[in-house]
């Protein structure tokens, strides 16, 4: 028995397997969880307007299958940010999250990863979009409290939140039990020089953490090993501030052998672990 647990991004994957399928496979590469992810796509955003017989579906077909979903990659707000000016974007994003609340409360789902993004798509950040983040985060928070979710802001790619230290200020502000960070190891990388210094500044208040691998202005699909992180140290540095929830974050590519890449990438990030356990 180890003193983590080591969950998968679900869209390692690919989009058209069944949830038996995905479950059935991950639990076969040996992860201990399914992160789903609800992102902007209208088949994914559907996800939030389940009925109860859907959602009890898939609670059987976790019970049969041996493992569940645990968690929930919110990037459906890259469309629908917290601190877009847009007309009704706003609003609209708030009643997306509490969808997803509702939803995780029925599932036994108790982290949702939200993306730290005041805005994206045609608009820029600026005091506006960040007060209003601020505004709708603390009334997402009020409503994640009610339910027992907590929400855990990603560190991201953009100037906005790229750094836990800046998660930490509206963990601060907002002083809710419910609002954590969920650190992304890769996007860290490529934002600061010592990682564990500033995941340091998270301390208590960290709920999980991607482990993503990145190079200097990549960010997505680069395969673990060939980029810039320092796992074992990044590693260590979560575990010793009682952190043992990880998500091996990394997509699906057609043509490519998954079911192995599944297993390979777990081995690879297992060595990690006995890496970063192995210091003193």
């Amino acid at each position: 028995m180890t003193d983590f647990r080591l969950g998968l991004y679900e869209k390692s994957m690919p989009d058209d397997l069944s949830w038996e399928e995905r479950l059935v496979c991950a639990r076969e590469a040996g992860y201990d969880f399914i992160e789903m992810s609800i992102d902007e796509s209208d088949s994914r955003l559907e996800r939030l307007n389940w009925s109860d017989e859907e959602v009890r579906a898939l609670l059987d077909t976790a019970a049969k299958s041996g493992l569940r979903p645990e968690s929930v990659c919110f990037s459906a707000q890259r469309r629908f940010p917290l601190g877009s000016g847009l007309p009704g974007a706003g609003e609209k994003a708030l009643e997306l999250l509490y969808k997803a609340i509702l939803l995780v409360s029925k599932l036994g789902i108790r982290i949702i990863q939200t993306q730290g993004y005041d805005c994206y798509y045609d608009e820029e950040s600026s005091f506006a979009t960040r007060e209003r983040f601020f505004r709708n985060m603390r009334a997402a928070a009020e409503i994640a409290s009610q339910y027992g979710v907590i929400l855990g802001m990603e560190t991201m790619e953009n100037d906005f939140m790229n750094t836990t230290e800046k998660a930490m200020y509206y963990i601060r502000e907002i002083k809710s039990p419910y609002l954590a960070v969920y650190p992304d190891i890769g996007n860290l990388s490529n934002a600061v020089q010592d990682v564990c210094k500033d995941l340091r500044t998270g301390r208590g208040h960290i709920a999980a953490a991607h482990l993503k691998e990145t190079t200097p202005g990549r960010f997505r699909c680069v395969p673990y090993g060939t980029g810039r992180v320092d796992f074992p140290s990044i590693i260590r540095a979560l575990l010793d501030q009682g952190v043992r929830r990880f998500t091996a974050e990394f997509w699906y590519q057609e043509g490519t052998g998954w079911r192995e890449i599944l297993k390979s990438n777990r081995e690879f990030l297992l060595a990690q672990f006995e890496k970063a356990l192995a210091f003193k």
